[in-house]
């Protein structure tokens, strides 16, 4: 078994500026000069440890992501991530603000139950922000990567501020200015692997076998409609995806076939004990194994 994960100790000289995006206490702050996201874990949760879970499926499924590591702020637990755009420069652009924009009648305000964030509003942003074919092809293969992804890890907060675009000027040849877009990495994971639930739940769906049920119970932030009054769960989605658009889930079932139940369950023990309780982390690797039957068995 590999060393356990190390924990970030951030110190209040690093920070350099709050963040006001999302319903939790978080900062950024500096670290071997590059800007980190600290993001507090509530209390009673395992936000700290499903963030730092998550992003390294997501690592292993071969998914552009930031980086992740376990901190400590003032004695606050937390999860630290590293502002991707070090590795994608320019500036990202949220998908209410892109929904917003090519949307009409599109509430880009609206934070809690926007039925129009629908997946077919998401596909007809990626049409209008990827006009050349190969472009909005590999887009598109990326973005159901995502999704695939949310279902195989339960991350049920893939609302209108959680995915994006990165938009980048550049200079061409003659000189001119030419604007370059790419769909941001996946971000934000905490919302994933039963990390708001209780050792006793955990370890009730464990023994009754109602963990198929909680993961299908997963409400996520993609609507199948309009009139939807909740959001689809995440496996749901993926079915929807695998049955209308074949060929961009084919490669991401191909590479959840391909997925090490071993080294998800090394990821999983490397976190450290005092952050993560022993049904926490059966349930965690329970969910994934789960999961990634479901979505193989998927028509």
């Amino acid at each position: 078994m590999s060393e356990p994960f190390q924990i970030l100790e951030v110190a209040a000289a690093m920070r350099s500026d709050v963040e006001h995006l999302g319903s939790k206490a978080k900062f950024w702050f500096k670290w071997n000069a590059e800007n980190w996201l600290f993001k507090e874990a509530r209390e009673h949760s395992g936000e700290d440890w499903s963030e730092k879970v998550a992003s390294e499926i997501a690592r292993l499924l071969g998914l552009p992501t930031h980086r992740a590591e376990l901190a400590v702020a003032a004695g606050k637990r937390g999860c630290a991530v590293r502002s991707f755009l070090t590795d994608y420069p320019g500036d990202l652009v949220h998908g209410n603000e892109l929904l917003g924009g090519f949307i009409t009648g599109y509430d880009k305000d609206k934070q809690r139950g926007q039925a129009e964030h629908t997946f077919d509003n998401i596909v007809a942003v990626i049409e209008k922000m990827f006009p050349d074919e190969k472009e909005r092809r590999a887009a598109a293969i990326r973005m159901v990567g995502y999704l695939v992804f949310d279902a195989l890890v339960g991350n049920t907060d893939r609302h209108h501020q959680n995915w994006g675009a990165v938009l980048t000027f550049r200079r061409d040849e003659d000189g001119f200015r030419t604007l370059h877009t790419q769909l941001a990495p996946t971000f934000d994971h905490a919302s994933s692997l039963g990390r708001e639930l209780t050792d006793e739940a955990r370890l009730r769906h464990l023994r009754d076998g109602t963990l198929l049920r909680y993961i299908h119970k997963g409400k996520g932030g993609i609507f199948e409609n309009g009139s939807s009054k909740a959001g689809m769960s995440p496996i749901a989605l993926a079915a929807m995806l695998a049955n209308r658009y074949p060929e961009f889930f084919g490669p991401w079932r191909s590479r959840i076939e391909n997925l090490s139940l071993d080294a998800v369950r090394e990821i999983i023990w490397r976190v450290p004990g005092e952050r993560i309780s022993e049904p926490g982390r059966e349930f965690a690797l329970s969910f994934v194994v789960a999961s990634r039957k479901l979505l193989l068995e998927t028509p």
